[in-house]
């Protein structure tokens, strides 16, 4: 599939694709209840967050999304001041499988590199098995002593890449 990486303009078209895809990917797949994803998911949360990367077919079409998040921002979860952080890494499941979350992943990669950070971290659900075999195809292992839980019944698992 021919598709190219974008950055976010901040149009209301871009707001609602993403919530939908967003919607899509946590909330019908049972990762996210749709109260929390209300909250979570609103634009202007997600604008909080970081710099949000979309991945367009060559029709324009929105097949997945990721946030590059820096250590200064008040969204980052686990990331210490060397480290740059990816958030909500998401692909529709029908567009899975063809190369967009590595390339949207690299992304973020490359612009960690860029701006001089030493690693990237991310969080995932432990329930999240796929994107996890991902992410250690793409060379990125994880941390034990890093995991976190938010209340009693989510414990997220934390992966490093160094020498990004």
């Amino acid at each position: 599939m021919n598709f190219r990486i974008m950055d976010y303009q901040g149009t209301i078209e871009e707001d609602k694709e993403i919530t939908l895809l967003l919607d899509c990917v946590f909330v019908k797949e049972g990762y996210t209840s749709r109260l929390d994803a209300e909250r979570m998911f609103a634009p202007a949360e997600l604008r909080k967050r970081g710099e949000i990367m979309l991945a367009r077919s060559a029709e324009g079409k929105l097949l997945g999304m990721i946030i590059f998040v820096r250590p200064t921002s008040p969204a980052r979860q686990v990331a210490k001041a060397d480290e740059a952080e990816i958030h909500l890494l998401a692909v529709y499941p029908e567009a899975r499988g063809q190369g967009i979350a590595s390339r949207l992943i690299a992304a973020c990669e490359q612009r960690a590199a860029s701006s001089g950070y030493a690693k990237m971290v991310l969080s995932t659900q432990q329930t999240m098995k796929k994107a996890q075999h991902l992410y250690e195809q793409l060379g990125y292992w994880r941390n034990p002593a890093r995991d976190w839980s938010k209340g009693t019944d989510k414990v997220f698992f934390v992966y490093e890449k160094p020498r990004i």
